[in-house]
């Protein structure tokens, strides 16, 4: 059941005078948690968040990071299930110091930023319904947003993109004014090189989101998954990562998570 008090009441707009620049995004270094002391992550995306059955998702290896730094959280979703059309077998996500994995998510395979919005129905293990509906259900107070792929997949431009992009960060606030948002950049895609242009080109423009979307209640900060991402040795099949990949997602993920939250634990 949907809780009525919200984590992160803050005070961010004193926060905000501390924000700082590294590499693509702006990072921000101290928040005010609840009481309750849990963080609750909402990990919001395509394929990429939601993953292969026979992969571990980024998410696996962000999980044991966040335990290993001893952060009280919670991974929140409506999924918790992979995708099993193109590949069999079960997730290689052990128990890790006695804990079963959290596999709660909101990572929908095949969907575009704008199905996020307008939802879908049920579609081969890829979920229904959509982000208003789904935050019914569940709090957040930090979302992890890796979207876009399967927009440029379809040849929508990146004014289309930047539109959808906005709209689900509206919505993201519409449930929680105070959400902290950490909105990354793609990793490559190899899939044609029409693709390939396709995610750098977009990729220059969602720092510019971030910056015209960023507010003193509601940071949107960038996180960089593109640089440093190697399709040859972090991706099996040019688009989705590996485990070197999932591995690099989680460790951009788990630094921007410190950062958003710092003085706050």
């Amino acid at each position: 059941m949907k809780h009525t008090i919200k984590h992160f009441i803050g005070h961010w707009r004193a926060a905000l005078a501390g924000l700082f620049s590294i590499g693509l995004g702006l990072f921000l270094p101290a928040t005010a948690l609840a009481e309750s002391n849990v963080l609750k992550i909402l990990s919001l995306g395509d394929s990429i968040t939601q993953a292969e059955i026979n992969r571990a998702s980024y998410r696996y290896p962000l999980w044991k990071k966040l335990i290993d730094a001893d952060i009280k959280f919670d991974f929140v979703g409506s999924m918790d299930t992979q995708q099993d059309k193109y590949s069999k077998g079960t997730p290689p996500q052990p128990n890790y110091k006695g804990r079963t994995f959290d596999k709660d998510h909101e990572g929908h395979f095949s969907w575009e930023a704008s199905d996020i919005i307008i939802g879908r129905n049920p579609n081969n293990g890829t979920g229904s319904g959509n982000l208003a509906q789904w935050v019914q259900n569940y709090d957040f107070d930090i979302a992890l947003v890796h979207l876009g792929t399967n927009d440029i997949f379809r040849n929508q431009s990146n004014a289309q993109i930047t539109g959808e992009l906005k709209d689900v960060i509206i919505a993201l606030r519409r449930d929680n004014p105070r959400a902290i948002i950490l909105l990354a950049t793609m990793i490559p895609s190899s899939k044609s090189e029409r693709i390939e242009k396709g995610v750098e080109s977009m990729n220059e423009v969602i720092p510019g989101i971030a910056k015209e979307m960023n507010t003193a209640d509601s940071p949107v900060i960038i996180v960089d998954q593109f640089s440093g991402f190697n399709l040859e040795t972090d991706s099996y099949d040019g688009i989705h990562p590996n485990a070197f990949g999932e591995e690099k997602m989680a460790q951009r993920w788990f630094d921007a998570i410190q950062t958003a939250t710092r003085g706050s634990r």
